[in-house]
C-alpha cells in the first residue's frame, strides 16, 4: 500500500491516524467544538458541513471551515458533506452537492474533500478532476448502514474508488454478527496487498469496535474518534482510542 502525505502527516504507515469529526449546528456550537479540540488527541479534523442549520448555504459553510483553519492552521482538514442517502444530515440535489464540493476544493482552505462513490460515476470523476486541479486530495467513501456486503463487494468498491482517481479509499459497513466484522477485516487485509492508495475500512456500531483499533494489523490508515459529538455509530473517545493504539503498537503485555 502506497503512502500519502498531507501537510506533515503521512497516511498508510505507522499507527492509523485519528480523525475527529467537528459536528455543529451554528457558529456558537462550532466555537464550543473547537474549544473541545484544544485538549483532544487527533491527527485530522473532519469538518462535517451537513450538520449545520445553514447547510444549504455554500458561502456560510466555507466561512465556517475557514474558522476551523484559523484555529488549527497546521492540521489536515477534511471537508465532508454527507448526503442523506449516505447517512448524512442534509437532503440535497446532486447539483448542489457537487457545486459545494467544487467550492470547497477551490477555497484554498481544505486539504481533503470527501466524495461519495455512489453519487454518480460521471459526476464523481468530474469532481475528482476539479479537486486535483486545485491540489486538493480526494477521500472517496461508501457507506452501508444496514449490512456488511460480501468480501468481494468490499474489495471491489475499494478498487473502483482507486480507479476513479481517489487518493484515499474509504468504506464503512454495519455488522449483524461477529462474522461480518471478520469479513470486513479480511477484505481490508486483502485490499492492502494490492492497493496503490491508503485505504480506510470501518465496521460500525458496538459490534465493529475492534475494526477501529485494528488498522495497524489489517491495513486501515485512518480511524475516527470523538472529541464531543459522534458522527457515526461506534466512534470511541479520541483520547481512549489513542491509548489503545499506543498499547497495541508498543506491545505492552505481560505473560
Amino acid at each position: 500500500m502506497k503512502t500519502l502525505t498531507i501537510r506533515h502527516l503521512t497516511l498508510g504507515s505507522g499507527q492509523p491516524k485519528i480523525a475527529v469529526p467537528l459536528v455543529a449546528r451554528d457558529e456558537a456550537a462550532l466555537s464550543a467544538a473547537l474549544k473541545n479540540l484544544e485538549h483532544a488527541c487527533f491527527d485530522i479534523i473532519e469538518f462535517r458541513a451537513d450538520y449545520f442549520d445553514q447547510a444549504g448555504n455554500p458561502e456560510y459553510l466555507i466561512a465556517q471551515a475557514e474558522a476551523v483553519r484559523r484555529a488549527f492552521p497546521e492540521t489536515p482538514l477534511l471537508f465532508t458533506f454527507r448526503r442523506a442517502e449516505e447517512g448524512g444530515e442534509y437532503p440535497c440535489s446532486k447539483a448542489y452537492y457537487f457545486e459545494l464540493l467544487d467550492k470547497a476544493a477551490a477555497s484554498g482552505i481544505i486539504d481533503i474533500i470527501d466524495i461519495e462513490l455512489s453519487a454518480g460515476e460521471g459526476e464523481v470523476r468530474q469532481a475528482v478532476a476539479a479537486a486535483k486541479a486545485h491540489e486538493t486530495a480526494v477521500l472517496m467513501s461508501n457507506h452501508d448502514f444496514h449490512q456488511t456486503p460480501a468480501k468481494s463487494d468490499i474489495t471491489g468498491r475499494l478498487k473502483k474508488m482507486e480507479e476513479a482517481g481517489a487518493d484515499i479509499c474509504k468504506i464503512a459497513v454495519m455488522p449483524q454478527s461477529p462474522a461480518d466484522v471478520l469479513t470486513l477485516l479480511d477484505a481490508t487485509w486483502e485490499a492492502r496487498q494490492t492497493a496503490n492508495r491508503p485505504i480506510v475500512t470501518i465496521s460500525m456500531g458496538k459490534l465493529g469496535l475492534v475494526s477501529r483499533i485494528a488498522g495497524s494489523t489489517f491495513g486501515s490508515a485512518i480511524t475516527f474518534g470523538t472529541a464531543g459529538a459522534a458522527s457515526a455509530p461506534g466512534q470511541l473517545d479520541s483520547a481512549n482510542l489513542k491509548n489503545i493504539l499506543d498499547v497495541l503498537e508498543n506491545g505492552n503485555t505481560a505473560g
